[in-house]
């Protein structure tokens, strides 16, 4: 049986269209993918990954539902909740809780600092690095991933930039009071949709993503709340563990060669 686990949301992201409940198939004829939709749509997306990566500051809520696909193709939803305080270039507090774990992930400019608060253990990586570039390096390295976190990279120059491959728009809607745009977009790896304000301050209300090239092709939805950004103290970003907790080395992944590597390409 597979580990239940939230999985991260990745860099690039999209691919096939699913529709949400509300929109059917009379809905989708009328919106077909186009080449101006999509040239809109990749409008749209670097403009938001430019006004987010020119806040200095950065700090969101998620209420997060991930499918959990078994062996025997059975799918289980797992809830959790993020909280994101971000400044700008590396100092970074994530506090994560699901249904099964709860941690704390810091970063100073120095090391990234995991903690298990139940189990009363952490862990330490070397990270002189920015928090963007440090998280980059956990995953890669180590397969540590964090649910919604890569928001705090979108068009930074040491993030990546989202891959779009065409898109739809499906319309207007309210969330958090606040009329938004809802599109579902298409790439390489992923479909995804995004709710996003309109206005001077374009923000992601809802993201909803499914991996088409996994298993059982698991949905991941996020809803965010996006907060005060004037209060970010430094001492926020310290982790505060007392004596009880003990250190525990991190191992890294070991690449994947030969055969494995094949065979994962053809997954």
């Amino acid at each position: 049986m597979k580990h239940l686990k939230l999985m991260l949301l990745c860099f690039t992201v999209a691919s096939q269209v699913l529709w949400t409940s509300s929109v059917t198939a009379q809905d989708t004829q009328q919106n077909p993918v186009s080449e101006d939709a999509t040239a809109e749509a990749i409008k749209i997306i670097r403009s938001l990954e430019k006004h987010l990566s020119g806040k200095s500051r950065l700090t969101y809520e998620t209420e997060l539902t991930s499918d959990v696909v078994l062996d025997n193709g059975q799918k289980i939803q797992i809830a959790g909740t993020t909280h994101v305080y971000f400044k700008r270039p590396n100092q970074l507090l994530v506090k994560l809780e699901t249904d099964s774990i709860s941690r704390l992930i810091y970063h100073d400019g120095e090391q990234l600092t995991i903690i298990s608060p139940n189990e009363k253990y952490y862990g330490i990586i070397e990270a002189r690095t920015s928090s963007i570039e440090a998280l980059m390096s956990a995953a890669q390295n180590y397969g540590l991933e964090i649910p919604l976190v890569d928001l705090i990279g979108w068009g930074a120059k040491d993030g990546q930039t989202l891959n779009v491959e065409s898109a739809v728009y499906i319309g207007e809607s309210t969330l958090q009071g606040k009329t938004v745009d809802h599109w579902a977009f298409r790439g390489p790896q992923m479909d995804w949709e995004a709710w996003v304000t309109q206005g001077d301050d374009p923000l992601p209300l809802k993201i909803s993503t499914v991996s088409y090239h996994a298993y059982g092709q698991p949905r991941f939805t996020a809803t965010i709340k996006w907060n005060d950004r004037t209060s970010l103290n430094d001492s926020l970003f310290t982790p505060k563990m007392d004596k009880g907790f003990r250190k525990i080395p991190f191992k890294q992944l070991k690449p994947v060669q030969g055969s494995d590597a094949e065979e994962n390409g053809n997954e």
